[in-house]
């Protein structure tokens, strides 16, 4: 069919309208990518007129692009179509976001009425107008992506399939596309064909993964989308003259606030001899701010700066005037418009000489459309300038400079520009650094690319910069993550590595938009790779936990074990180390109201976690720690700080009592190190044990003058305060030798001289002759049994005089004797089967002390050791077996048999010996233990016969017994009752008590027990 004789195609339309013929013979859909300008639109309007569409839709992402597209299927002429546009009711939500996307704008009543336009917002007179159509009195409606929901609810309803549907700038359908916008790839709007057209195809490496309604789409697959038919890219299309060549040029200029100046941004562009300018910014506010702070400046060569603004919301006239001006500018002018996104895409508008971006753009699509509008071809025009001012701040290092704000437009200009042309990524590639003739640093200029940037310490960096980012050196270092993780298993190399270091660039990369979609795509599919590394370390930490608490079906923090756990993947400077510390610090954040709701739930799915593991009022203090910490710098508030009411001062006191009383729980220890400095930092918190101990020592003295009455604690007395016991007699001997020697601190010995009763120097015991029994008077024995005469004083002292001059003289300063022959007794006896421990028990001896013997540890021993030892035999040793050891009972009945004749109970018998309320032992064989209970009952029983028994009274103890006896007896000095009563009131052992009074243990046990009045004889 014969196409219109108004605009013949050129040759490079007329090869795409063929490619289209060919791949829709045997499908239904197919692609058509041709650069920015290169006429694809009328590409569309011939293919509809070419195989005789009865009815066709053409799709477009604004209203705006509507409007252009219609005028230039009118301008083709030949093709006596009626246009139908669709659009959605500007009241309604759909309406609203349908000009919210194309910036706002709107197209008047009046333009469309121009171009034979019908306009409507209701899918039944679109239906209407549907009914009866044919080749000869064809209908093509346009519409936007938003509203073609409409075109597709009429056609169903009318029954008809579209003959061809025209989607331009198809890549709108591409990655997350509106639900609504999808129609177009589906049978929701029947078509015999759809060709998709756009300069800039999107592809997303999960386009294919998955059928689902929701997930991202990729132009490259072929089942939605279609093979390509045709592709003219950007440099094929440059080669052939269709489009200029382009320079890139990144230059510096002044801030002005947090952007660019706009003066000087416009200066540099004007060097390069352009006339008209489009800039690009973030907001429509930006826009128009540029254009009103450069319109009717006098450039330096003399010419005049014209600026306009451009939004979606200005009226439609006002548009077309100031896009007029790029067409009318004088020779003494230079024309700049400004737009946010209303001339990014699609619009047609003249040619212009170079773009400046001002604002970053959002994605490569956008830079690459933005771009376009400088390749447009004009009469005399050779380049189309790129041009993106950026701003270095002062007093920045290189690295972070190169990774703000305005460095991030670099990168995505740059890869937009890559991604459309290939013979930039081999010139990128080539960008080295060299020196020039000067000595001053020269990056290699690339014929595209041109970068003024002085204020660069390292301007070489920026180039390693650009090629890392831009060339397939990029690839090279992936390749090396690859076999990291292979090796080890993880995606995270070491901080300070240059792997690790790369790595934190691609993340930082990504979360400011500058990382390319394909490679975040390759980044992510990495295993063990993640975007944030904080949120995946405290995943790993809570798996640690969480995997502990199973395993020991509790997370108990107050358990040393579970709370001093090495924590896994541990923040560089982090307090948080261990396990303990790690959940201390997740009860702060919530405490703080910082803890999302997300961990919140993961750590309640921890066995026995909890929110409240120390006191309501702990907590409190804690938290005001942390804040104390963070205003003073230090942990060490004094003993008088109040913060908002809570007394910290004291109550840090009080923990540091708790942990050298050992009443501190590791939970609190923990949330403790949380907000404190780390113990070896200045500013940590000073625990200060001694003086805490001092102070307790100081509280038990003052207890005792309290409850005593006077000063003088008794030898090796422990005083119990409410939560520590303390030997206060040492305490008191520590403090007066330390004054002696005046080493105590001066507001110490004050304190302890205000105690009532306190003496620097204890007065010396009066010498008192005491009772110790055979035991002669006058020698040191007399003074170690507790007599304090004067005559076992001077023994004692003469002892140890002659003790402290065998020492000077270089020999032995007690009676040891060589343990030579013991250890070689022991040997023997070892040889002929002997164990250890039955030699321990049958010397009476501690096990440690025979290996020491036998190990030549212990060099020299008590005379009664060694004789004690010498006189053991194998016989003894077999005597003396393990309690559990089963031994003849025949011995041990015999026993028991004469106490029984005497009449003594076998339930008495029973209980005296602990074995229970009856005598149940076997006549063949019983333990050991059992054996040497009745043997030591019948040697403390003796031939003593069993008292009359009385009316339904039990038998008396042995204790009682014995007790009696000693009360009637008069062969003991009396004083040694009043001795031994006393000792016992005065807390001493009852073992010590014997030895100092001479009275059997027996007698002593039965003045404990029973208190005896009758055991006090007067003297």
């Amino acid at each position: 069919m014969q196409t219109s004789a108004f605009r013949a195609p050129r040759d490079h339309q007329v090869e795409a309208l063929s490619a289209l013929d060919c791949a829709l013979q045997g499908q239904d859909r197919a692609q058509l990518v041709m650069a920015c300008g290169t006429g694809k639109t009328l590409v569309g309007r011939w293919y509809a007129e070419r195989v005789g569409a009865a009815v066709a839709v053409v799709v477009v992402p604004s209203l705006s692009l509507v409007a252009q597209t219609l005028r230039e299927w009118r301008s083709g002429g030949g093709w006596p179509f009626q246009a139908l546009i669709t659009c959605s009711d500007p009241s309604t939500a759909d309406g609203v976001s349908e000009r919210a996307d194309g910036d706002g704008q709107d197209v008047s009543e009046s333009f469309w009425t121009r171009l034979r336009a019908r306009v409507t917002t209701d899918a039944a007179v679109v239906a209407a107008r549907l009914s009866g159509r044919s080749a000869l009195h064809p209908l093509v409606i346009f519409s936007t992506y938003h509203s073609l929901h409409v075109v597709a609810e009429a056609a169903r309803s009318a029954k008809v399939a579209v003959d061809v549907v025209i989607a331009d700038e198809a890549h709108t359908l591409a990655g997350q596309s509106r639900e609504d916008f999808r129609v177009a790839l589906d049978e929701r709007l029947p078509a015999k064909r759809r060709v998709f057209m756009t300069a800039t195809p999107v592809v997303s490496s999960n386009g294919d993964v998955t059928q689902e309604d929701s997930a991202p789409l990729s132009m490259d697959d072929a089942a939605r989308f279609g093979p390509v038919a045709y592709r003219l890219d950007f440099a094929e299309a440059i080669a052939r003259g269709l489009l200029v060549d382009y320079r890139v040029m990144v230059y510096e200029t002044p801030q002005a606030g947090i952007t660019p100046d706009p003066i000087a941004a416009l200066a540099v562009a004007a060097r390069q001899g352009v006339a008209s300018v489009l800039s690009f910014h973030g907001r429509v506010a930006k826009a128009r701010a540029f254009a009103d702070a450069i319109d009717g400046h006098r450039l330096e060569d003399g010419r005049t700066v014209v600026a306009r603004s451009v939004a979606g919301v200005d009226p439609t006239t006002q548009r077309e005037d100031a896009l007029e001006l790029l067409s009318s500018a004088r020779p003494d002018q230079l024309v700049v418009i400004s737009s946010a996104r209303c001339l990014s895409v699609g619009v047609d508008i003249p040619a212009v000489d170079g773009v400046l971006f001002a604002d970053p753009k959002n994605s490569d699509v956008d830079v690459i459309q933005s771009v376009g509008r400088a390749l447009r071809a004009a009469p005399g025009k050779n380049v189309g300038m790129v041009m993106t001012p950026v701003c270095v701040p002062a007093g920045l290092d290189d690295d972070t400079v190169l990774s703000s704000g305005d460095f991030a437009a670099v990168w995505r200009i740059l890869r937009g520009l890559r991604s459309m042309d290939s013979r930039l990524r081999a010139e990128i590639c080539e960008i080295a650094p060299r020196r020039s003739r000067r000595g001053d640093y020269d990056g290699s200029r690339a014929s595209h690319i041109e970068f003024d940037l002085h204020s660069l310490a390292e301007p070489e960096r920026f180039h390693a910069r650009v090629v890392e980012f831009l060339s397939p050196a990029w690839d090279l270092v992936l390749s090396e993550v690859h076999q990291f993780i292979a090796e080890h298993g993880h995606a995270r190399p070491g901080r300070g590595t240059r792997l690790g270091e790369w790595c934190e660039r691609q993340r930082r990369a990504y979360r400011r938009g500058m990382l390319a979609p394909g490679r975040v795509d390759q980044l992510s599919s990495l295993p063990g790779w993640t975007w944030d590394l904080a949120e995946q370390r405290w995943l790993d930490q809570w798996r640690q936990v969480h995997e502990l608490a199973v395993a020991r079906q509790s997370l108990d923090v107050d358990d040393p074990q579970v709370a001093q756990a090495a924590l896994l993947r541990v923040e560089h400077r982090s307090a948080v180390t261990t396990v303990g510390r790690w959940c201390a610090w997740q009860r702060q954040l919530a405490r703080r109201g910082e803890l999302d709701d997300r961990r919140r739930l993961r750590l309640d799915e921890i066995p026995g976690w909890a929110w409240s593991v120390v006191s309501a009022e702990d907590a409190r203090a804690l938290d005001m720690l942390g804040e104390y910490v963070a205003w003073k710098g230090h942990a060490n508030p004094p003993a008088d700080v109040v913060e908002d009411g809570v007394a910290l001062g004291h109550w840090l006191n009080t923990v540091r009592r708790r942990r050298v009383t050992g009443a501190l729980t590791q939970g609190l220890l923990d949330e403790i190190d949380c907000v404190t400095p780390s113990r070896t930092a200045e500013g940590a918190l000073r625990w200060y044990r001694g003086a805490t101990l001092w102070l307790l020592g100081l509280e038990a003295l003052r207890q005792f003058v309290s409850r005593e009455g006077h000063c003088r604690p008794p030898y090796s007395h422990y005083e119990d305060l409410q939560d520590f016991s303390l030997p206060l007699y040492d305490w008191c001997t520590r403090q007066r030798h330390l004054y002696r020697h005046g080493h105590m601190v001066a507001e110490r010995a004050r304190l302890l001289a205000a105690v009532p009763g306190w003496q620097w120097e204890r007065q010396p015991t009066p010498r008192v002759l005491r009772d110790i029994g055979a035991v002669r008077h006058g020698t040191r024995t007399g003074y170690v049994k507790g007599c304090t005469c004067q005559e076992c004083t001077d023994a004692n002292r003469a002892k140890e005089a002659e003790r402290s001059a065998r020492a000077a003289a270089g020999g032995p300063t007690t009676d040891l004797v060589d343990a030579g022959s013991a250890r070689t007794h022991l040997e023997r006896l070892v040889d002929e089967g002997a164990a250890r421990k039955a030699l321990a028990r049958a010397c009476n001896l501690n096990v440690k002390t025979i290996v020491e013997i036998l190990s030549a540890e212990t060099k020299r021993i008590l005379p009664e050791t060694e004789a004690v030892i010498l006189a053991v035999t194998l016989n003894d040793v077999r005597k003396a077996a393990a309690p559990g050891t089963r031994v003849d009972a025949g011995p041990t009945w015999e026993l028991i048999d004469d106490m029984i004749a005497r009449n003594w109970p076998k339930s008495w018998i029973a209980r005296e010996a602990g074995l229970g309320a009856s005598l149940q032992l076997s006549r063949d064989t019983i333990t050991a233990a059992n054996a040497e209970r009745i043997a030591q009952l019948a040697q403390r029983l003796g031939t003593r016969r069993a008292p009359a028994k009385r009316f339904r009274q039990p038998a008396p103890t042995l204790s009682e017994v014995l007790a009696q006896e000693a009360t009637s007896s008069q062969a003991v000095d009396p004083g040694s009752y009043f001795w031994a009563r006393s000792l016992l009131e005065q807390g001493y052992r009852i073992d010590r008590v014997a030895q100092r009074s001479g009275l059997p243990v027996d007698v002593v046990t039965a003045l404990a027990d029973n208190d005896i009045a009758e055991a006090q004889v007067a003297s």
